[in-house]
């Protein structure tokens, strides 16, 4: 018994460690601090906003852990439990408004951005003790947010064309099929490597078939039992008294002759009510006629 319970704790252990991990890999991707004729949200104002990105390939859940622009006071604004889209899925988004007043719903949280200053923002676990990531906003201008780059990458710059909820990079135009059309203008390449392709599964599948056919064989063949090889005897070597005994035996056999008589007894009741063993006159030799 014991022994299943210190299992059930480890396993616990594993994977209330998964889950930590999983967080931490939460982080802060753009922040837009002066919304004068920006992004509008449900309620058709315009606030301060900050956005959530899931670096992991895991969807994670941000339920419980807390948001701040006040490093003494971590436990600032609580994000709530049991929400569904607290679930952030992997490489995806999420957007928080800052206008301070978190009636509005669960991603609405109680403090605002400051306008006309530095802003600092900070992600602490369930626990509220451990910072999962932190962002310091320099002054901003109107409608101008402070991003990375590349969602999740290291970095941060002022972007102009401001993208809540969705990459900071978006990508317009496929660089590999730019510089296959550069590097091979008449497809040649791309039909060689097609065809070899093709080629390529048909001999994969002719060795396999082929060697299934080899193996069932193998299975289903029945042994074949080897024939005695019956050696010619000359006749030159056999004794001619061999030969003559052979050539009796046949005959005999052929003829039903032999000088063994049946060894059989057979009994004949006589008409004689008596016993004639004691008679005198079976016992007289006949005079020949």
């Amino acid at each position: 018994m014991m022994k299943i319970r210190i299992v059930f704790f480890v396993l616990i252990s594993l994977l209330n460690t998964a889950l930590y991990a999983q967080v931490t890999r939460t982080c802060f991707n753009e922040v837009l601090v002066n919304n004068k004729t920006n992004f509008i949200d449900e309620y058709g104002q315009r606030s301060g906003w900050f956005e959530l990105f899931n670096a992991s390939y895991n969807v994670v859940d941000i339920g419980g852990c807390y948001l701040s622009n006040d490093r003494n006071n971590p436990t600032m604004y609580m994000i709530p439990k049991g929400d569904v889209l607290t679930k952030i899925q992997q490489r995806q988004h999420i957007l928080f408004y800052a206008n301070g007043m978190p009636h509005n719903g669960n991603f609405y949280v109680n403090f605002t951005l400051d306008t006309a200053g530095v802003n600092t923002l900070y992600f602490f676990n369930s626990d509220g003790k451990s910072l999962i990531d932190s962002v310091v906003v320099p002054i901003l201008a109107a409608d101008l947010s402070y991003a990375r780059p590349i969602d999740g990458e290291e970095g941060w710059q002022i972007l102009r064309r401001v993208t809540p909820s969705t990459n900071n990079f978006t990508l317009d135009k496929n660089e590999k099929v730019e510089k296959f059309a550069t590097n091979d203008p008449l497809g040649i390449g791309m039909t060689l490597s097609a065809i070899s392709v093709v080629f390529s599964v048909l001999v994969l599948l002719f060795l396999f078939f082929y060697w299934f056919a080899v193996g069932f064989r193998k299975v289903t063949a029945k042994p074949v039992k080897a024939e005695k090889i019956r050696t010619p005897v000359a006749v030159d070597e056999i004794p001619g008294e061999v030969i003559a005994a052979i050539s009796a035996a046949l005959y005999e056999l052929d003829n039903d002759v032999h000088d063994i008589e049946d060894t059989i007894i057979t009994i004949e009741r006589t008409r004689r009510t008596y016993s004639p063993w004691s008679s005198k006159i079976y016992g007289l030799r006949k005079l020949p006629q």
